[in-house]
């Protein structure tokens, strides 16, 4: 069933889309583009996103697809994240692509402070139209002339308490996780040869086990965040490490293997907790691993899936563990016969 996000934005748009035809579109803020297949020009629409597998799925339904605003737009639409700095910063780039005459459209659910989020940006940019439905709003805003630029600096990359460079589109952007750093705590000075951060997000991970493993040779960071790759790059000057912006769809059907794999793996989907997501990460580590190496990964209390990971290795041990989090080692992938679905 369509969530009420979903449901609210396709009886929005049934009523006003025929006015809007052979407009030029953008859709910015959401990581599900088939939420928008009720937009039938998606030749003329932008799909704007960070998510490697998300771009993927926007071209396949038949969208372009860009991570960033490329030129004008006659109308933007805005799928609030639950990031209200993100957000903001999604607003500041869509009043700078908007032709004049241009309209902007934000939808949210009240979970997620639309109500206090709309009048935030009404201060500056009044709503032409307000519309409360599904247990959220819809906003459309019309640019008369160029606005502000006030909320400009959430798209900039900042240095955060830690001394890495980040932004608010990404995992932890303020500081180190601490399940990443329990997980450096136990994996120490144990890595050696071939290494792959599997979710590397901004690369505190690959950092840290480049600082303590002077025997690792490699180190490949695989991250699906565009942002947080950047961010990466940013962080790591060694000549050891790799750098790769990959889709779960790519890492999956990669041939290499690695003596170790370092993991933080994501549980959540946007808003809500997705355990499919987090299994996706359990197979992808027995798969890149090597047969004698070992995947040293994290989990939060109330998400170890115990079950999965004996589908997927022989041996697992326990290595750290409190009321918080579990620091695990898995040997011995059992890759042979199974499918990832």
């Amino acid at each position: 069933m369509h969530s009420l996000t979903i449901q609210r934005f396709e009886t929005f748009w049934s009523q006003l889309s025929p006015s809007f035809s052979n407009r030029k579109l953008a859709i910015m803020g959401s990581e599900k583009p088939q939420n928008f297949n009720c937009v039938k020009t998606k030749h003329l629409c932008h799909f704007i996103s960070n998510a490697k597998d998300s771009l993927r799925d926007a071209k396949r339904l038949g969208f372009m697809i860009s991570t960033n605003l490329e030129c004008n737009y006659d109308i933007i639409i805005l799928e609030l994240t639950k990031s209200r700095e993100t957000n903001l910063g999604l607003v500041s780039s869509a009043e700078e692509h908007l032709n004049v005459g241009g309209k902007m459209i934000i939808n949210g659910d009240n979970q997620i402070g639309v109500k206090s989020f709309l009048k935030t940006v009404s201060i500056h940019w009044p709503a032409e139209m307000v519309i409360t439905k599904k247990k959220g709003k819809i906003a459309i805003f019309l640019k008369t002339k160029k606005l502000f630029c006030r909320w400009k600096k959430y798209r900039d990359f900042s240095i955060n308490r830690d001394g890495y460079y980040t932004r608010c589109d990404m995992f932890s952007p303020k500081e180190i996780d601490k399940g990443s750093q329990k997980l450096t705590s136990v994996f120490s000075t144990n890595l050696f040869g071939e290494v792959a951060d599997l979710g590397s997000g901004w690369g505190y991970l690959s950092k840290e086990a480049l600082k303590l493993n002077a025997r690792i040779t490699r180190i490949t960071l695989f991250e699906s965040n565009y942002s947080a790759y950047l961010a990466s790059k940013k962080n790591i000057d060694d000549k050891r490490a790799t750098f790769r912006w990959a889709s779960l769809e790519n890492i999956t059907n990669l041939k290499q293997r690695f003596n170790h794999v370092i993991c933080n793996p994501p549980f959540h989907s946007g808003r809500s907790k997705d355990l499919s997501l987090l299994k996706s990460f359990i197979f992808l580590g027995s798969r890149l691993v090597n047969s004698q190496g070992c995947v040293w990964m994290v989990f939060v209390s109330g998400v170890y899936l115990e079950n999965e990971l004996r589908e997927y290795f022989e041996n697992i041990k326990i290595l750290y563990k409190d009321k918080h989090y579990f620091v695990c080692q898995l040997l011995k992938p059992k890759t042979k016969g199974y499918k990832h679905v």
